[in-house]
């Protein structure tokens, strides 16, 4: 009796000498593209997150000793630059070598010429500036509850002239963290913020600025090879008609839904959370510090002085503007 073995074919094609002269490598598995790494000169000319974008300056916060030696590098960095910050379409990322996931992303948004571009078939791209042992790739997400969650969501850098370019630029593995389908599609979690945010704040010119990344810590449950985090966070800036700044800081949790997957006992109910800089510096590690004397108080009733978290409701009706 004749056994038929199949075995699924994973194929890497070079065309041309090598990537790092500027040609894209694609991995192929049963025959379709699995993954593809942008070539270096894709890059060339990228500027990133303007920090002067809203008229007062919103520089990126400093890594401290540990996180510079953590962070990813990029290989051919613009002369005089900080090639720890990968630029992209109105937007800038630091990626976290170790963890394969992003210290933070920081984006521009003008909501007075974002475009509603059509989102075609999802096509993602590992960054050729950095290693690809530095970004997690497909594999983590295959056969799962695990969506590939924007960080900076794909509608904010898409304005000005060049749209396409700015959609595609969200699309690359250093953008993309590992969460729950619940969380990355719930109205009330991931996707809502923003929205709610820009469709009612009172902004000057529309414009926004969203630093977001994942809470990343050493306990963070472990999935084929990856921790996963189980918390994400934003800080929002806006200028008021008046000109005066305003920040907030925010917890996104998806620790309940993780636990759906994975057999540990959820800390947080699944939700949006607005908490202070200082607790979220805490939590985090990054210095938003210089942010502070912005910050708009967590509620309008003086919860923040009985909660270290205050859970915003579905329809945000709880949020102070």
């Amino acid at each position: 009796m004749q056994h038929k073995l199949s075995v699924p074919l994973n194929i890497t094609v070079e065309v041309g000498e090598s990537t790092a002269a500027g040609i894209a490598q694609v991995e192929y598995l049963d025959g379709a593209p699995l993954e593809i790494a942008r070539p270096r000169t894709y890059y060339e000319g990228y500027t990133g997150y303007d920090p002067e974008f809203l008229g007062p300056e919103l520089p990126l916060p400093e890594l401290s000793e540990e996180q510079r030696r953590n962070a990813a590098k990029a290989n051919n960095g613009p002369p005089g630059g900080d090639p720890t910050v990968l630029a992209y379409t109105h937007f800038s990322i630091v990626v976290n070598r170790r963890r394969q996931l992003a210290y933070y992303t920081v984006v521009n948004i003008d909501g007075s010429r974002s475009i509603d571009f059509q989102r075609q078939a999802d096509k993602w791209y590992f960054d050729s500036r950095i290693a690809e042992s530095e970004q997690i790739g497909e594999a983590l997400y295959r056969r799962n509850a695990l969506d590939r969650g924007h960080l900076v969501r794909r509608l904010d850098p898409v304005w000005g002239d060049d749209l396409a370019r700015a959609n595609d630029d969200t699309f690359h593995f250093t953008n993309c963290a590992p969460q729950h389908e619940k969380f990355n599609q719930g109205k009330e979690l991931w996707q809502g913020l923003e929205n709610f945010i820009l469709d009612n704040a009172d902004l000057t010119d529309k414009k926004m600025t969203v630093f977001t990344g994942p809470v990343m810590t050493d306990d963070d449950p472990l999935y084929k090879g990856v921790r996963l985090p189980l918390a994400y966070w934003k800080v929002v800036g806006y200028c008021k008609p008046a000109g005066a700044l305003r920040v907030s800081g925010y917890l996104l949790e998806q620790t309940q839904l993780i636990e759906d997957m994975l057999p540990f006992e959820a800390v947080f109910d699944a939700g949006t959370y607005r908490v202070s800089l200082e607790q979220l510096r805490e939590r985090v590690g990054l210095d938003f510090q210089y942010l502070e004397p912005h910050e708009t108080p967590l509620t309008s009733d003086g919860l923040e002085a009985r909660l270290d978290r205050v859970p915003l409701k579905d329809d945000y009706s709880n949020l102070v503007l």
